[in-house]
């Protein structure tokens, strides 16, 4: 499992998550979004968990980490 550290903007310090973390905070969102702007038709080629990952890693800034 991969981990990500990043800074909360709420909180000072870095915050860690594991991949599962990460989709359990972010997945409905992201795949909602995504059926949104590409449409229900290309959900299966085009969504998946490696995509949402990468999303929230570029919006979030963060960084893998080794634990």
């Amino acid at each position: 499992m991969r981990y990500y550290r990043f800074h909360d903007t709420s909180d000072e310090s870095p915050k860690t998550l594991s991949e599962l973390e990460i989709l359990d905070e972010y997945w409905d969102y992201w795949y909602g979004k995504m059926c949104e702007k590409y449409g229900y038709q290309h959900v299966d080629e085009n969504f998946s968990t490696k995509h949402c990952i990468e999303d929230w890693v570029t919006i979030h800034w963060a960084q893998e980490v080794l634990l």
